[in-house]
């Protein structure tokens, strides 16, 4: 069971492919990861030209733990690049 506690206290439950997402991210903090690169860290496989599967994930993931998923503070787009994860993160 994989889960996240909110601000609040409440428990956030996350799917494998959100996890293994998130952990992608907490790896390689403040890093632009580019689809190949995270579809490589979170399932071993390279990226079609026109795979978007990266990119449902990070919205869904946004949904979860987004303050406001339409203007994220903490996964951040970089157009023409990837994706970045711009929280601070300790050991």
């Amino acid at each position: 069971r994989r889960e996240l506690l909110g601000p609040d206290g409440i428990a956030v439950a996350l799917s494998t492919a959100e996890f293994r997402l998130l952990c992608a991210f907490l790896d390689h903090p403040g890093l632009v990861l580019s689809r190949d690169q995270l579809l490589d860290l979170t399932v071993g496989r390279a990226a079609d030209p026109f795979d978007r599967s990266i990119d449902n994930q990070v919205s869904r993931l946004r949904k979860k733990i987004e303050a406001d998923p339409k203007s994220p503070a903490l996964i951040k787009t970089h157009w023409g690049g990837g994706y970045s994860l711009v929280a601070e993160v300790a050991s």
